[in-house]
């Protein structure tokens, strides 16, 4: 028997059939992805682009997971507004209500995308979806993108690897990790995808396999750790819903207590040495010869 909701006030999460992603789709989650846009792009030099490709006229992107559409935007500044691009998500709340011409959203899921885009993408994006795939669906996901790559197309990834409890040396933030995992397994969640996607990649049938590693440095001291506090700590806010929809996994047993949690995350962010986080940024390429149909 599943244990009893916790009684909260919830955020609009998406309803899509079966989907398992654990954060929101509000205006606060909107915020928090922008945030998130500008600390991600500058860990990795302000690139957004990882393959060697250069858009042009006749090429297409595909971003998988586009959220509220910031990594889409931000490409559209620097390519020829010929380049047609299409952005898709499970939840339409945070596309973007005027985006450039070039640039669609529709309602799709990652594992299955329309027959007829089979051989038509230059490029297919997925950033930061590490909270909402579950095991099994990553290789549908990688398949699917391999289809809709044109022969010699690339996909890039960015992804994070949660920290692991007692890494921290925090004991609030150690709770509400501990939270994020118990969620994920509750849910299925890859929550270390990163560090298996090279393989995965490979086995989807992808060659020139590559990736970059960074340490993102989180906590007291750190540059832009304002912004870096906010993003995390909005993060753990955005979790909240699901944790306490689930019960609370025996960590929290009311609303007060997660808010408790997330109050102590933010002193230990003042008063203690900063932690380490990894994140990738991994890209492939559909080989030219490819007969995929």
């Amino acid at each position: 028997m599943d244990p009893a909701p916790i009684t909260h006030a919830p955020r609009d999460h998406q309803e899509y059939p079966g989907a398992q992603y654990i954060l929101p789709t509000d205006g606060l989650e909107r915020k928090r992805l922008a945030v998130q846009h500008a600390l991600v792009k500058r860990m990795f030099e302000d690139r957004i682009l990882f393959p060697p490709i250069h858009l042009a006229k006749g090429d297409k992107v595909l971003d998988s997971g586009t959220g509220s559409g910031t990594w889409l935007l931000d490409l559209a500044t620097s390519v020829d507004a010929s380049v047609e691009m299409i952005g898709f998500d499970i939840e339409s709340r945070l596309f973007p209500v005027d985006p450039p011409r070039n640039i669609t959203f529709r309602v799709n899921s990652v594992v299955d995308l329309p027959a007829e885009w089979s051989n038509t993408f230059t490029l297919v994006n997925q950033r930061l979806v590490v909270l909402g795939l579950e095991i099994p669906q990553w290789p549908l996901a990688l398949g699917e993108m391999f289809r809709v790559l044109r022969p010699g197309g690339w996909v890039q990834f960015l992804e994070m690897v949660p920290e692991h409890v007692g890494e921290t040396g925090r004991p609030n933030t150690d709770q509400l990790i501990a939270l994020m995992q118990a969620v994920g397994k509750a849910r299925n969640i890859y929550l270390g995808c990163a560090y298996n996607l090279p393989k995965m990649l490979a086995d989807a049938g992808f060659v020139d396999i590559q990736q970059e590693w960074r340490i993102q440095k989180i906590g007291k001291g750190v540059e832009e750790d304002s912004a870096q506090k906010e993003n995390m700590m909005e993060l753990f806010r955005g979790m909240k819903t699901p944790v306490l929809k689930a019960g609370g996994f025996g960590i929290v047993s009311s609303e007060a207590d997660y808010d408790a949690l997330l109050e102590g995350m933010g002193r230990e962010w003042e008063e203690m040495p900063a932690t380490d986080h990894d994140v990738a940024a991994i890209w492939a390429r559909k080989p030219s010869e490819s007969g995929t149909v």
